[in-house]
């Protein structure tokens, strides 16, 4: 959330926060998936900071990390990259248990080869991984991807931080909600939701002729515009309704 130098500026940017939320909260009393809430998350990082694009990877105990949420279709890719190549921010914020600040993709060059391919293909300059945690363990993390030098401002860090903390509330509520269900059924239908969000992103491409970059975005825009769950809106593109 950059600051603006005179006071009309940081109030429109105390607004902005305060909206963000105000809707994550309203989601959080409602029954919800939890990869509508992860989209509404990384969205609103791009919001409210001065970042290029954000991502969040889940963890499943006993399993490779999967993607859950990403600002952009280029951010998705850049996402997969990481997961399959087991190398990047996002992993190591994981691994780690802490944050972790890159603030030269060239500097990670040999110990993250392939990443760093993929964030350099894309103009990425740094990025950062914010640890997801609940109940003393470390479930995912929180990517934020920039095209410009300079480190992110303490206040921006700190609502980044306090979005993160808002997805671990998220998962835990869900998985609250219902006993029986295990984290690992409901990682599951959060990764069933993705599926069906991909296959609208191909069927928007496809009928009108642009990119799956373009579609995904319209289909964001149609859900926001409409206060209805992404993976809602395009399971109405694939069924056809």
């Amino acid at each position: 959330m950059s600051t603006s130098p005179t006071a009309g500026g940081r109030s429109a940017d105390r607004i902005a926060l305060a909206g963000v939320f105000v809707e994550l909260a309203s989601t959080l009393a409602a029954p919800y998936v939890v990869s509508d809430l992860a989209q509404r998350l990384v969205d609103g990082c791009v919001e409210l900071i001065d970042v290029w694009a954000a991502g969040l990877l889940l963890v499943d105990p006993g399993s490779t990390p999967k993607l859950l949420a990403a600002s952009t279709h280029e951010a998705q890719v850049l996402e997969l990259v990481q997961v399959r190549s087991g190398q990047g921010p996002c992993l190591a914020a994981m691994e780690r248990d802490d944050l972790v600040v890159v603030g030269d993709v060239d500097l990670v060059q040999e110990e993250w080869p392939l990443w760093t391919q993929g964030a350099r293909m894309l103009g990425v300059k740094q990025a950062y991984g914010i640890p997801l945690r609940t109940d003393g363990q470390t479930i995912g993390a929180l990517n934020l991807f920039l095209k410009t030098s300079g480190p992110l401002p303490p206040e921006d860090l700190a609502v980044a931080r306090a979005l993160a903390d808002v997805a671990s509330v998220g998962i835990i509520q869900h998985r609250a909600l219902d006993h029986a269900t295990t984290v690992s059924t409901q990682l599951q239908s959060a990764l069933d939701s993705r599926v069906v969000i991909e296959q609208a992103k191909g069927r928007i491409a496809e009928r009108e002729g642009i990119t799956v970059a373009e579609a995904f975005t319209r289909l964001r825009q149609r859900a926001r515009s409409t206060s209805r769950p992404l993976s809602e809106m395009a399971r109405e593109v694939v069924d056809g309704s």
